[in-house]
């Protein structure tokens, strides 16, 4: 597998990554079983990018990836660079979805994120969609301040 730098300075990475979205039932049904047969495969093709979301089943996809890096041991945090997003939210009682990039709802959804996936930081993390109605320039703000912050 061929691999690329992420970064200036980043760890190098599979140029090729998985998209974790599959692990929830967006495009049919799925179930976790499957899904951490599908990271015990991208390890053995050398694949060692995934992407994923907040949003992505609501946090399963996330919680996925946590459940097969907990029964890694010590090397689970060498074995996958993982990319998340923020910004796109879903209200739970009505299912309409809107965007928010505020500070305290991208520093809240990382901590959540950290938490499913049981690691300490993540390689990629970035705004899934733009809130119109903040600057972007304080959206950058806010992601700056969080690398700066580990």
């Amino acid at each position: 597998m061929q691999k690329r730098r992420l970064g200036k300075n980043g760890r190098e990475i599979s140029c090729l990554g998985y998209g974790a979205m599959s692990f929830t039932n967006f495009y049919g049904e799925a179930n976790d079983d499957d899904s951490l047969a599908i990271l015990a495969a991208a390890l053995d093709e050398d694949v060692d990018h995934l992407d994923t979301s907040n949003v992505y089943g609501m946090g399963r996809s996330e919680t996925v990836i946590g459940k097969f890096l907990s029964k890694q041991g010590k090397q689970k945090d060498k074995l996958f660079s993982i990319a998340s997003k923020v910004g796109i939210c879903r209200n739970a009682e009505t299912g309409q979805r809107f965007y928010d990039n505020s500070e305290s709802h991208i520093r809240s959804e990382l901590e959540k994120t950290l938490q499913r996936l049981g690691v300490e930081n993540i390689d990629l993390y970035y705004i899934h969609r733009r809130q119109a109605e903040i600057p972007i320039e304080a959206v950058t703000e806010t992601m700056r301040t969080l690398v700066k912050e580990g």
